[in-house]
C-alpha cells in the first residue's frame, strides 16, 4: 500500500489537512512522524507527504521550505485549512500558570495571549504533543491547543480563540518524488526555484524582469540561504497562472540558457479557491 506522510500523531492539522486530500481515499496509509523534516526526508516511490507550508499570522514554514529544496521533490498539490486555538491548563487560576507548552509555529500565531501573561513557553514539533505533554503535568502548566482537539471541559480552565486574529489559515503543500501532469490549465499557482551562479548588482532584478517579460504574474518572493558560505541565497517564487502564462511557463523554464542564474519548477498545483 502506498504512504502518505504526516506530521503526527493523530489529530495535527496537517493529519486533518492528509485526511481532506484523502477524502475517503483507501489507497494510502497514514504514516506518522516526529517532526516536519522526517515527514519529509520519508518521501520515496512509494510515499508522499503534506507539510504546512503557509499561515496567514506567522508566514512561511522554513524547515517545510528548505527541505522541499534539498530533497528536490515536487509539489503536487495544495490544502488549505481554519485554524482556531485554545488555551488550557491543569487550573481554574491562569495566574498560577507560568510555563506553556506550544507547537513552534502555534506559538508565533499566539504571541499577544502568550505575551499578555508572560509565560516561559517550551516549544514542540506538534500541537497533539503540547496536549499530551499537559495531561503529564502540574497546575502550573498550560498548552496552546487546537480546539478540535479538546474535549468539553477536559481541562479546569479552557480559553477559547486565543489566536491574534480570527483570520487565521494555514496552506499545505502535498510533496512527491516524481512530477505530475496537470489536467487543468487555468486558475493555477507554481512554485518556482531561482538560483544565483553568479553575484553581481541588479541580477535580481534582471530575475524578476524575465518573468514580467513573459507576461507571468509573481504572487510572492523570498530569500534562502543557500547554506554554503554567507551571503549565498536560492530566490523562491510563487506565481499564478491561467492557459497562456503556463504555456510561458514552461517556455521559460525549458529555453532559459542563462550562464547567470538557474530556475528550477518546484510544482504546479490548483489554486486555492
Amino acid at each position: 500500500m502506498k504512504k502518505l506522510a504526516v506530521l503526527g500523531p493523530k489529530g495535527t492539522y496537517s493529519d486533518i489537512a492528509a485526511r481532506k486530500y484523502l477524502n475517503g481515499n483507501d489507497e494510502y496509509e497514514i504514516e506518522y512522524y516526529q517532526s516536519i523534516i522526517k515527514a519529509i526526508n520519508s518521501v520515496d516511490d512509494n510515499t508522499l507527504a503534506i507539510v504546512p507550508f503557509e499561515n496567514t499570522l506567522d508566514g512561511f514554514v522554513f524547515e517545510a521550505l528548505d527541505s522541499i529544496i534539498a530533497k528536490k521533490l515536487n509539489i503536487i498539490s495544495q490544502i488549505k485549512l481554519d485554524i482556531d486555538f485554545a488555551f488550557c491548563a491543569n487550573t481554574d487560576d491562569i495566574n498560577k500558570v507560568e510555563t506553556v507548552f506550544s507547537q513552534f509555529k502555534a506559538y508565533g500565531q499566539c504571541l499577544d495571549f502568550i505575551n499578555s501573561h508572560s509565560f516561559d513557553v517550551i516549544k514542540t514539533e506538534s500541537n497533539i504533543v503540547s496536549l499530551n505533554m499537559l495531561k503529564d503535568s502540574g497546575e502550573n502548566f498550560g498548552a496552546i491547543v487546537p480546539i478540535h482537539a479538546i474535549k468539553d471541559d477536559e481541562f479546569p480552565l479552557e480559553i477559547l480563540h486565543i489566536a491574534d486574529s480570527k483570520e487565521n489559515e494555514t496552506r499545505f503543500f502535498l510533496v512527491s518524488k516524481d512530477k505530475k501532469e496537470i489536467a487543468k490549465k487555468n486558475n493555477l499557482e507554481a512554485s518556482v526555484l531561482i538560483s544565483s551562479i553568479i553575484d553581481r548588482p541588479g541580477i535580481l532584478f534582471d530575475i524578476l524582469k524575465v518573468f514580467h517579460d513573459y507576461n507571468i504574474n509573481l504572487k510572492s518572493i523570498l530569500s534562502r540561504p543557500l547554506k554554503t558560505k554567507m551571503g549565498a541565497y536560492n530566490f523562491y517564487l510563487e506565481l499564478s497562472l491561467k492557459d497562456i502564462e503556463l504555456e510561458s511557463l514552461y517556455e521559460l523554464v525549458n529555453n532559459n540558457n542563462n550562464n547567470e542564474y538557474n530556475i528550477t519548477l518546484l510544482g504546479i498545483y490548483e489554486a486555492i479557491e
